[in-house]
């Protein structure tokens, strides 16, 4: 689905094919760094999962915030959503392709073994995405300083199919053949694998992903000494941060600069892009807490959509069960008005007192769900006093039930009466009239 689709179906869609809609938009959003949307949006599918109580949604909405989280490098929140979606996944092919993804979380903070683990978990499941778990495995082992291990899965990936593949996952493997290269000392192609990724991060217009794989191609060029070329692309990375306003991306490409001034030992530009670098990371700093805080409120968002989620179940079921009382009782009611207009049935008193007692249980359960809202309130969920309240009111229905129940057996024992009378009649007059005959 288009993006473009995405949009106009949002306006018209319900159900699944709105919340398939909201996913698609979901994931421009957080892959173009437009974080606050893309929270919008989440909240909106969470909701809609919920309401149609749809665990293959729940899965896709948790596993879109993790996502959202991990692009932030917000690792912390990321795996926990990554783990919760865990919980909803349904079948191998989903927890395989979740183990992937924290699998990635633990590759891209060096957590190696860890992430060795997921790939492996996943593997045993059986792997259905080769592309992710073969760049997977490059990653590792490139941080694992092993580059023909790497270079044997990142080769395997363009073997793969590539085109369900947003920019940002796969800006990563031209910069791991990169590494992987300049690993194994052959500088030329390591060059070749970084300009590739820079141009593909370029065309694709994808801001955080170029200061991030150009800050790793400056810190090879400036290993080789060509203080020109990273100097050139270092302030091409410096205008795409400060354009798209990554505050993170513009500290890190300062103290790349710093070291490149220091080496033309221009004294005014170092000072600049040492204060630069200092005011950046006081502001990344300042943000990762901003953004902590918006993290945990978000976290208590969704909570509040479960609790209202519940709140709404729960009245649902009341109103269906306040329902059935009423259907019960209207039942109950017009079998004792059958039994009491009826000419020909007898009724015993064993079956009136059942039904009375059936009668009053119904009725006191009815009156229950009725004030149930009410008495909650009003007792503040103490079931101490909920109890003296509910036997209260039992109190007073018994009487009650008893007055009625004698009223009924009373008609009941006259309706008996008049029924067996009338027998005893239309006998009498069959013998009288056999013996005339």
């Amino acid at each position: 689905m288009s993006l473009d689709s995405s949009r106009l179906l949002l306006q018209t869609a319900t159900g699944e094919k709105k919340f398939y809609a909201m996913r698609r938009l979901d994931r421009f959003l957080y892959t173009t760094g437009l974080y606050d949307s893309s929270a919008l949006i989440q909240r909106q599918m969470y909701a809609l999962a919920k309401e149609l109580k749809s665990d293959s949604l729940m899965y896709l909405a948790f596993r879109a915030i993790g996502n959202r989280f991990t692009t932030k490098t917000d690792y912390n929140f990321g795996l926990e959503n990554y783990f919760t979606a865990l919980k909803y996944a349904s079948t191998n092919a989903i927890r395989s392709g979740l183990y992937q993804n924290i699998a990635y979380v633990y590759a891209v903070t060096e957590n190696n073994e860890v992430a060795l683990n997921y790939l492996e978990k996943g593997e045993s499941l059986g792997i259905t995405n080769l592309f992710f778990q073969n760049l997977l495995y490059g990653m590792v082992y490139n941080n694992l300083q092993k580059p023909d291990s790497a270079l044997f899965y990142l080769k395997r990936v363009d073997e793969t199919d590539t085109k369900d593949y947003d920019a940002t996952v796969y800006a990563i493997l031209p910069t791991q053949m990169g590494k992987a290269y300049e690993l194994k000392g052959d500088t030329i192609l390591a060059e070749a694998f970084y300009k590739k990724a820079i141009d593909y991060c370029r065309k694709e217009k994808i801001a955080s992903a170029q200061i991030r794989h150009g800050n790793v191609y400056c810190n090879f060029l400036l290993k080789l000494g060509k203080y020109k070329e990273a100097k050139q692309l270092a302030l091409e990375n410096l205008a795409v941060a400060r354009g798209a306003g990554i505050n993170e991306g513009i500290s890190n490409v300062a103290g790349i600069l710093r070291k490149i001034f220091a080496h033309e030992n221009e004294k005014d530009s170092i000072i600049y892009y040492a204060q630069l670098q200092i005011d950046y990371k006081d502001s990344v700093s300042n943000q990762k807490r901003i953004a902590e805080f918006q993290n945990i409120t978000f976290g208590q968002q969704l909570k509040d959509i479960d609790e209202q989620s519940k709140i709404n179940e729960a009245s649902e079921q009341r109103k269906n069960n306040i329902q059935y009382a009423l259907i019960a009782m209207g039942i109950i009611v017009f079998i004792s008005i059958f039994l009491l207009l009826s000419q020909t049935i007898i009724v015993s008193e064993k079956w009136i007192e059942f039904l009375g007692v059936l009668g009053l249980l119904i009725v006191f359960e009815f009156i229950n769900l009725l004030i149930h809202p009410y008495l909650t309130t009003f007792t503040k969920d103490s079931p101490i006093y909920m109890l003296i309240v509910l036997v209260i009111i039992a109190a007073l229905l018994i009487p009650l039930h008893h007055k009625l129940e004698n009223w009924i057996t009373g008609k009941m024992i006259e309706k008996n009466k008049k029924i067996r009378l009338e027998a005893a009649k239309k006998t009498i007059e069959k013998l009288e009239g056999r013996k005339n005959n």
